[in-house]
């Protein structure tokens, strides 16, 4: 849909990202509707996520220690090297999966996919952007991931530094 106010091509937004304007006149043209991921799902799908990336913690650790890298090293920096390199997991987990399909595991699961506001693809960096939004998200006590819950549109703030959104998937 196109903003009759500022003219930006968004996706099937109540309010343009852009301007905050309406777009509910019959001035924008419209696109193909999308409905927007929701808390709850959203909020499943990362539990589901973090699932995994708990299953394949242990994984990870337990090669570290058999591939010997942590052979000569104290306890207490084998601890810190594994908190580093689960963090780099972690970040490529989601980076890789969102910039490639736009979906992670659990969001395909709960059928939910990442695009920008304009409806394109995301890429690998603003899919980086989006990740360190979480951070921001969780250093101000949850607040941007409730953002989800009350936002006409649907975005927390970590979707709106990196300027994307989350849709449902139709089959």
């Amino acid at each position: 849909m196109r903003c009759p106010r500022c003219g930006y091509t968004t996706f099937e937004f109540e309010t343009c990202p852009q301007c905050e304007g309406g777009l509910e006149s019959e001035q924008g043209t419209a696109m193909s509707p999308a409905v927007k991921g929701g808390f709850w799902l959203r909020l499943v799908a990362l539990v589901i996520d973090y699932v995994i990336i708990l299953i394949l913690a242990p994984i990870v650790e337990y090669a570290i220690e058999l591939g010997g890298v942590t052979a000569n090293i104290s306890p207490d920096k084998q601890d810190n090297l594994f908190f580093v390199i689960l963090y780099v997991i972690v970040v490529l987990y989601f980076v890789i999966y969102i910039g490639w399909f736009g979906q992670t595991p659990g969001k395909m699961v709960c059928k939910l996919r990442v695009i920008r506001t304009t409806g394109e693809p995301v890429s690998y960096r603003r899919a980086f952007l989006r990740f360190l939004g979480y951070h921001v998200s969780f250093l101000l006590l949850g607040f941007g991931f409730i953002m989800v819950a009350v936002d006409r549109n649907k975005r927390g703030l970590h979707d709106l530094i990196a300027g994307t959104c989350v849709i449902k998937v139709r089959e």
